[in-house]
């Protein structure tokens, strides 16, 4: 696919994302969970992608078997899923990192926690450091602001995370 194609199909589907985001924060619930995967490059169907995708949403039925108004989707950016659950938002978040955190491959689960005025609950809200850089152990926001790494070097690091995964 053609680079300008590609990142029009990326803005697409971040605006797509945002505005089902928006739809479920209007709901009124105390704490929104949106589950994407963080994968590098522009293929993010990877081998792997799939069993990490259905290791996330097993662990969040399983965390949240009070959910409510799940939606899963699939776009340029990989598969996600949105949902609500009945907890406190701060506690949805702590749980949240106990699976971003489960295992090695859990690194490339992001899970977005909003509370019920639509604020992101982020790791700070906890007191914890920011997500390490798949690459080195500086924050991966750090990295990226600066284009620390090459792109080769973050999907080689997607990759080996992946490999340990049934597709």
């Amino acid at each position: 696919m053609p680079f300008a194609r590609l990142r029009s199909s990326i803005i697409a589907a971040r605006d797509e994302r945002q505005d089902i985001l928006q739809q479920y924060l209007r709901r009124g619930y105390p704490a929104t969970v949106f589950l994407a995967l963080n994968i590098s490059g522009p293929k993010k169907d990877r081998p792997g992608t799939g069993g990490l995708f259905a290791w996330a949403q097993t662990m969040l039925e399983t965390t949240f078997p009070d959910r409510l108004n799940l939606s899963i989707g699939q776009d340029a950016l990989g598969p996600y899923a949105v949902m609500h659950v009945d907890r406190n938002a701060i506690e949805a978040k702590r749980l949240c990192i106990g699976i971003e955190t489960a295992r090695p491959s859990a690194r490339l689960v992001d899970l977005d926690v909003y509370d019920v005025k639509g604020e992101q609950i982020d790791r700070g809200c906890l007191g914890l450091p920011p997500r390490q850089c798949l690459v080195c152990d500086q924050p991966a926001m750090e990295c990226m602001r600066v284009n620390r790494h090459t792109s080769e070097e973050i999907i080689t690091g997607t990759d080996e995370l992946l490999a340990h995964i049934g597709s």
